[in-house]
């Protein structure tokens, strides 16, 4: 089933290709179109993809161990980065601020003045179960409300206190005009350990921001090759089924190219 895509030309009713590459050589180990611009809730579908592909190339029963998944914020969630953990793999998945917090980036105009306070600058008081603001106010509790998947506790501060704030422009979204409190969402962790908070800290270190820059020269040159080289900057095909043919024959097209060229680099190596 199609659905809605917000592309260049505005909102289209389509297909989004996805696909899984391997760093040294670029080519495709899995990958699958789905009708949604929502790309996150097929991460643990995609995971196991590879780990079947891989399990049939490396013969090892569980191949993703030791590895490094790499992807954008759109798969950034708590049950994205424990399902990496269960396969024995390191998630580096950031976090949507994690640009507005890169103190480099914010010294330029692109990024000046956008950094947001997020749930880390918010201090929460046990007792009376709200949360204390970097100006000192108070965020109420509001009740239990559904984040995306998950479940959260939302809670609010008064539009009085917010009004004079030094740090209103750090705290509340200016695109949202009609908005003068914060809300702040804070997701009831299901699991022991909550992966997100750490992934988050990790990814604000050179060492992780390193990691995860190689994530371009890895995946969007094959999608470079595909759209642009091979000729498919769109789906002409109706249905799921069809869509998915569409897009794994030109997968395939793009694996053949990379297995060859492998090839003659080993020709010119002998």
């Amino acid at each position: 089933m199609s659905g809605k895509i917000q592309g260049a030309h505005g909102v289209i009713q389509g297909y989004n290709g996805m696909a899984v590459g391997d760093s040294k050589n670029q080519v495709i180990i899995a990958s699958n179109a789905y009708g949604t611009v929502s790309e996150g809730q097929y991460f643990s579908e995609m995971l196991e993809k590879t780990e079947r592909s891989m399990r049939m190339i490396t013969g090892k029963e569980n191949p993703l161990e030791g590895t490094i998944i790499l992807a954008d914020t759109a798969y950034f969630s708590e049950d994205n980065l424990q399902e990496a953990k269960a396969k024995e793999m390191e998630a580096v998945i950031p976090d949507e601020q994690f640009r507005n917090r890169d103190e480099e980036i914010n010294e330029g105009k692109r990024r000046k003045g956008k950094a947001r306070f997020d749930a880390r600058y918010f201090e929460y008081i046990e007792d009376g179960n709200y949360y204390k603001c970097p100006n000192s106010k108070i965020l109420k509790y509001r009740g239990e409300v559904k984040l995306n998947r998950n479940k959260g506790n939302k809670y609010e501060s008064k539009a009085s206190d917010c009004k004079d704030c030094p740090y209103k422009d750090k705290c509340i979204h200016v695109k949202n005009k009609k908005k003068k409190y914060r809300t702040l969402y804070i997701p009831i962790i299901k699991y022991e350990e909550n992966l997100c908070q750490k992934m988050r800290e990790k990814i604000d270190t050179p060492k992780y921001k390193k990691i995860y820059s190689n994530r371009l020269k890895i995946i969007e040159p094959i999608f470079a090759n595909i759209t642009y080289c091979k000729g498919m900057n769109r789906f002409t095909m109706r249905g799921e089924k069809k869509v998915n043919i569409q897009w794994k024959l030109y997968n395939i097209v793009h694996n053949i190219g990379k297995c060859n060229m492998a090839e003659k680099r080993k020709m010119k190596a002998i």
